[in-house]
């Protein structure tokens, strides 16, 4: 008979124990001789008894004594080691003791008693238990490491209809297969890991089903404390079912980035335990949860914060991660300065400052990380140099409508990217300290009809004129020379020292000296993208951008978070396919150069370097996502690429982002491939090219 509840994970169930194709089959229950109790006090205490007044050693027994007082287990019981099967159900029993002898139970059925706690030392010792019925008891608390374990193999568990108000991922995941886990029916408002465990991602869990309907839990499941370290690898190590229909769930935040995760799964395989209903916010309240998957709604899975969480009390503060961003509303709210603080986010901040007071934009510890900011329509006298440097990485500027003259406007802006500013109807003050601004506006070719400058002599004139009427009353600045005096100063060193720059530079003159082949040479894959998968503003601009981008031009790309094989060995399938792909593409972030936790980018670096060092036809592509300088960067091999300037500018949004990763790729042909590709090594012979050989060669060995 096959498992009733999960069809598809390849287990039966012969009689009452579930076995696994490939295994011995448990013997038949009917072979099993009875065991009887009798009562010895008014209290609940027995003895067991055998019809045979004397039994073998090798006979096994089935005890089954329901609907009774039992209070304890019988005290003889551990005389009889050979039980297969208990069945107490419908007792008094409170406490499961005295059974760590039962090295062969297959089946402990102790569903209607009185029992409270399991501790961690109950069940430990027995390694053929399958089957274990502890429902409708008055449970309220399991031990870690209680229900499932290095010694335990429980393929049905159910703790339905208790009082347990938590519940241990220790005591839910197993691996390898199983059929139940049922602890539906409950008070659990939380899943706890009181031990810390971390899952191997290496380990697969399941198939198999955890049923946790019908309980209030209140909010979605945090993962990445229950022992999933990235949530990319669920859907590798988890190979079971949640069934969580009847909760309180409310589809926030917290839930978003998981759906995002599995909105490919969703799409395509339905099941019933999927029917899950929002709880909260008011206007999701009994929505299904895949309905709004499928209909692309993940924008509304958001979060709100108070005061508590340093959301500023005139402001609305909504983390929106399917957008990657952290909302911060303050439009409007007569606000003279930026808010001191806002709430922790893993996500960019997108500040809205416009409608206000603000007379200084100055430095906040946060605006590192703020992606927009708008101060539109306020009072801005001064913009600090510390707000704009911190600012860099800001896709958004705009200081547009401003209702005073700003006396101090520094020249670090002009290295932010020029469409991320927005300067439209400003009149900024101008002296020869701003002749920068007409050639910065005009070269960065910035929207400068309304962009306006006071000056002392002229009055209010248009901003790219500035330097035609200011050039002949400023004096020239003796910057040219200054550049030649480096300059020779810099030959003399050089060439003072060459054993030094040969030895500390070994990398860079490699990569600068390097010549790449042109010919062409066919590859399985086009590109390889390596980028730290956890980043969820670079993994949205790669899932959005990017790789849209490339597929249109005819790429064919590998990215590990989309088509890495569930349960494969991280280096061999990392190694296998960069031997078919001819461009290694790094997104280099901060988090990417953290290798603590993520060793996949170390060894996907390390063999793509070792290709790119024997294969004058490969390449490595490597974007700046994070705006690194050499300094910062600690890896040899990549500080030089940043070092020579041999990356892209992720930054330098000039509206050539893109083309320039096309470019830097390079062109592509499609690999043949089966039959085609062994026609071509048997008639090598009618090839020219020496180079087109040994690329065939090489791609045909993998």
């Amino acid at each position: 008979m096959w498992c009733t509840r999960f069809i598809f994970l390849n287990i039966c169930i012969i009689s009452f124990i579930p076995t696994f194709f490939g295994c011995n089959v448990t013997r038949n229950p009917n072979h099993l001789s009875n065991l009887f109790l009798e009562y010895t006090s008014i209290n609940g205490s027995t003895v067991v008894l055998t019809s045979n007044s004397s039994f073998q050693s090798e006979q096994y027994f089935s005890l089954v004594h329901k609907n009774g007082v039992v209070g304890h287990f019988p005290k003889n019981i551990c005389n009889f080691r050979n039980i297969i099967r208990i069945d107490l159900s419908q007792n008094r029993i409170s406490l499961i003791s005295n059974i760590s002898c039962l090295l062969n139970l297959e089946e402990l059925d102790l569903s209607e008693n009185r029992l409270m706690t399991i501790n961690n030392n109950t069940l430990t010792q027995l390694e053929k238990l399958v089957v274990l019925n502890i429902s409708r008891n008055r449970i309220t608390h399991i031990d870690p490491f209680s229900l499932a374990g290095p010694n335990l193999n429980i393929q049905f568990l159910n703790a339905s209809y208790n009082e347990m108000t938590s519940l241990d991922i220790t005591n839910i995941v197993m691996s390898g297969p199983f059929c139940d886990r049922i602890f539906s029916h409950n008070q659990i408002t939380d899943l706890t890991n009181v031990l810390d465990q971390l899952l191997d991602p290496n380990n697969t869990y399941g198939p198999g089903m955890v049923i946790i309907s019908d309980n209030p839990f209140l909010a979605w499941p945090d993962f990445t404390k229950l022992g999933v370290k990235d949530l990319h690898m669920l859907g590798t190590m988890f190979h079971f079912g949640f069934d969580v229909r009847g909760s309180n769930f409310s589809c926030d935040c917290y839930m978003a980035p998981f759906l995002e995760i599995a909105e490919e799964v969703i799409q395509r395989f339905w099941r019933d335990y999927m029917k899950v209903e929002c709880a909260n916010p008011p206007n999701l309240k009994g929505k299904l949860i895949i309905d709004l998957v499928k209909e692309g709604k993940l924008e509304l899975f958001v979060c709100t914060k108070d005061a508590e969480e340093n959301c500023p009390v005139e402001c609305q503060c909504t983390e929106q991660p399917s957008k990657s961003r952290f909302l911060v509303d303050c439009q409007g709210k007569g606000l003279r300065t930026l808010p001191q603080n806002l709430p922790n986010t893993s996500y960019p901040y997108e500040l809205n400052m416009c409608d206000n007071l603000l007379s200084v934009l100055d430095t906040r510890n946060y605006l590192g990380k703020v992606a927009s900011l708008k101060a539109s329509n306020n009072s801005l006298e001064r913009v600090e140099s510390e707000a704009v440097e911190m600012l860099r990485n800001a896709s958004n500027l705009s200081l547009a409508n401003n209702k005073r003259l700003i006396y101090y406007f520094p020249k670090i802006i002009q290295y932010l990217p020029s469409d991320s500013i927005d300067l439209e109807h400003t009149v900024l003050f101008c002296d020869c300290d701003t002749l920068w601004l007409s050639d910065w506006l005009d070269l960065r070719q910035i929207s400068s009809e309304f962009i306006f400058c006071e000056t002392e002599n002229h009055g209010r004139v248009k901003a790219i004129n500035l330097q035609g009427l200011l050039l002949s009353e400023c004096q020239d600045s003796p910057i040219t020379s200054a550049i030649v005096s480096i300059s020779l100063a810099t030959a003399v060193i050089l060439l003072g020292v060459p054993s030094f720059l040969i030895y500390n530079f070994k990398y860079e003159l490699t990569i600068l000296f390097r010549r790449h082949d042109p010919s062409i040479c066919e590859f399985e894959y086009s590109v390889y993208i390596s980028a730290d998968e956890g980043n969820a503003t670079m993994r949205s601009w790669i899932k959005h951008v990017l790789l849209p981008f490339l597929q249109n031009s005819g790429y064919r790309i590998y990215l590990p978070m989309r088509d890495c094989l569930p349960g494969s060995i991280a280096e061999e399938e990392c190694k296998n396919i960069l031997q078919k792909t001819r461009c290694f593409l790094v997104i280099l972030s901060e988090s990417y150069l953290c290798q603590e936790g993520r060793p996949r980018t170390e060894i996907e670096w390390k063999y793509a370097w070792d290709l790119y060092l024997k294969d004058k036809h490969r390449k490595i592509v490597m974007i700046n996502f994070d705006h690194l300088s050499a300094s910062i960067v600690e890896p040899r091999q990549i500080k030089a690429f940043v070092r020579i300037g041999k990356v892209i500018d992720f930054g330098n949004r000039d509206g050539l982002l893109l083309e320039n990763i096309e470019k830097a790729i390079g062109s592509d042909r499609k690999r043949s491939t089966g039959l085609a590709n062994t026609h071509a090594l048997f008639n090598i012979w009618r090839l020219t090219s020496r180079n087109q050989v040994d690329c065939i060669r090489q791609n045909s060995i993998t």
